[in-house]
């Protein structure tokens, strides 16, 4: 498990979200986060959000930036179903940039 603490940037291992990640609006990717780390199914190379995220053609997407890809697919289907629905071409597009502005954010 501690492999997979090290691939994530805000969820650390905590029970609950940290009230600072909360101040500043990252609970969602922290619950996303310790989805990933909990559940074999979000980490399956074969899995639903993987296949969507080939499909969109994301695969060579900020490839190695050391978040996973099974996790960056994880957050574009959370992204695809908050915000998407503009088209496919609009929502690759709101993914990558909210990803680097905002997921990658704390890396900085």
């Amino acid at each position: 498990m501690q492999d997979l603490l090290e691939k994530c940037l805000y969820y650390k291992g905590e029970e609950s979200c940290p009230a600072e990640l909360k101040a500043l609006g990252y609970n969602g990717i922290w619950y996303y986060e310790m989805l990933w780390v909990e559940r074999d199914d979000l980490r399956d190379e074969n899995g639903f959000n993987m296949l969507e995220y080939k499909h969109y053609g994301l695969t060579p997407f900020n490839e190695n930036d050391g978040t996973p890809m099974t996790l960056k697919a994880l957050l574009f289907n959370r992204h695809m179903h908050w915000t998407g629905g503009w088209g496919p071409e609009n929502d690759v597009k709101s993914f990558k940039q909210w990803y680097l502005e905002n997921y990658l954010a704390k890396r900085r």
